[in-house]
């Protein structure tokens, strides 16, 4: 038990690392999916959900594309420290950043589902009608009616995010930044 919170290397401290680490990453994301939705929102909301879907995912993409390297390579020199040898200069690596970048993708895809079901709710499946497909102008956010679609879009994000967050750790866990077997 006092290994969870006694040291650097602690299971606590890593959380708290990766949580900082994650929130870095999501700011970027945050910051550039907003942006670019708010740019194309008049082009998206005259589509049809589906597509205008997969726009919104091209977007995530981009987010993602910008985000990854910067916590990659976070990751890499503070994020996880108890790992064993072998894992820390594998993960540290061209192979270990594909590694990396490969279940963070995954970790975008699970996500991707959860915003399309959110999307879905919010347009169809609630009756609320609130288009988040369509995008936000920051601009007129406050006017009548742009506060609901930004909520909205930010609480469909919020969902994804902690979804992927939880995935990516457990991944980078048990797959990249492995921790060394306990002595027996």
């Amino acid at each position: 038990m006092k290994k969870i919170f006694s040291n650097d290397k602690s299971i606590l401290m890593e959380l708290v690392r990766f949580v900082i680490i994650g929130l870095y990453g999501t700011l970027i994301d945050f910051a550039i999916e907003g942006w670019i939705t708010s740019v194309v929102a008049n082009k998206t909301s005259t589509m049809g959900h589906v597509a205008a879907f997969f726009v919104m995912f091209a977007i995530s993409i981009v987010g993602f594309i910008v985000a990854t390297p910067a916590t990659w390579s976070l990751t890499s020199i503070w994020g996880f420290r108890n790992v064993e040898k072998e894992s820390e200069e594998k993960a540290r690596s061209l192979k270990g950043s594909l590694i990396f970048t490969f279940w963070a993708f995954m970790g975008l895809l699970g996500g991707a589902v959860i915003q399309f079901l959110g999307y879905m709710i919010c347009i169809e499946w609630s009756g609320w009608n609130i288009n988040i497909l369509g995008g936000f102008n920051f601009d007129a956010m406050f006017n009548q009616g742009q506060i609901a679609v930004f909520y909205a879009w930010a609480t469909v994000m919020v969902i994804r995010t902690a979804f992927t967050m939880v995935f990516n750790y457990l991944t980078r866990k048990f797959f990249i930044y492995k921790a060394p077997k306990a002595e027996e």
